[in-house]
């Protein structure tokens, strides 16, 4: 059944959670059948803001490794469609939800602080990982084999994100790392308008923040955390640091295997330091290469980051990370 199936997969590690994050099933059920009710009337607005030829852009990466600061520079910088967390609610119902509550990127101004993926304010960019979870089936691994994505129907997805393109008249950017960086080709094929940000950081800072992530989530670095390779099972005995290594590690490979068959023209690879030290010059980069426009340069010219590239963890465990990055 559908709905087993979806909230197995999203709520696999609710138990795990801290107190004041987990999730409520009565509100989610409640929330799981408006959408479902609301579908068929979505079904009506994908067809009418179909034939869109705007980009559809897709920012991946390791966790940790500034995507989601990236994703929310744009929404606030760049004139673009993106998902909000209102808009977030409509999962099988996204067109319905931007004509509620969508808001275009470009000249709004977004609180650019989260927690581990998760911002704040109505309209915040959110990651939308309930509409993977609703088309798709992620609950054993994030890296699909063909055979499993060919299981899939993915023409909803299509028709979703194609008709969110139609309705904003603008590029349509999203980030959810966990569905898409393992995709990409198979996207690419999908959506042939689609277009990818590859967004790096040094391996040591994104593992040590992993594993700062997993404390935190869950008091305990033992449990997995976002994007699970495809063997992350036979990893469950090695110690935390090889698990997050090895993560951060396999993403990086399956991206560039991916970037090796896109067109030049449709993938885009930057470097968080430079995003932190150089925001202004590194986002005109990104609204080149999809088309967009800056809302308002003076304000984009204001813009100063601080790089969170400090060493917090002890010694032996800060040598620990360089020799699992290392083998």
């Amino acid at each position: 059944m559908k709905v087993r199936r979806f909230f197995r997969a999203v709520y696999w590690d609710n138990e795990l959670r801290r107190a004041d994050i987990q999730r409520g099933l009565r509100n989610d059920l409640a929330l799981y059948l408006k959408n479902r009710a609301l579908e068929p009337i979505d079904a009506l607005f994908r067809r009418r803001h179909s034939g869109s030829r705007m980009p559809i852009v897709f920012i991946v990466g390791a966790p940790r490794s500034g995507t989601t600061v990236l994703y929310q520079l744009i929404a606030e910088h760049l004139d673009v469609g993106f998902i909000n967390n209102r808009m977030a609610r409509y999962f099988a119902a996204p067109i319905v939800g931007a004509m509620l509550h969508g808001r275009t990127g470009g000249g709004h101004e977004l609180a650019l602080s989260s927690e581990y993926g998760r911002t704040g304010g109505d309209h915040s960019p959110h990651e939308f990982s309930w509409f993977w979870h609703y088309y798709g089936d992620f609950r054993l691994n994030d890296d699909l084999s063909d055979e499993e994505l060919s299981r899939i129907d993915w023409q909803p997805v299509k028709r979703s994100l194609e008709g969110l393109t139609g309705y904003f008249k603008r590029p349509l950017v999203l980030k959810n790392i966990n569905f898409v960086s393992y995709q990409i080709a198979w996207l690419k094929r999908l959506l042939p308008t689609a277009k990818f940000i590859w967004i790096q950081r040094d391996d040591r800072y994104t593992v040590q923040s992993i594993l700062r992530v997993r404390e935190d989530e869950y008091g305990d670095q033992r449990i997995w955390w976002s994007v699970r390779p495809r063997d992350a099972r036979e990893w469950r005995d090695r110690s935390p640091v090889e698990q997050v290594a090895h993560q951060v590690i396999d993403v990086g490979r399956a991206i560039e295997k991916a970037f090796e068959v896109i067109p030049p023209e449709d993938r885009l690879k930057l470097n968080y330091e430079e995003l932190m030290q150089k925001p202004p010059e590194t986002l005109e980069q990104v609204a080149r290469f999809i088309g967009a426009d800056v809302a308002n340069r003076e304000r984009l010219a204001a813009i100063a980051l601080q790089p969170r590239n400090h060493k917090t963890l002890d010694d032996e465990t800060w040598t620990h990370i360089q020799t699992a990055l290392a083998q």
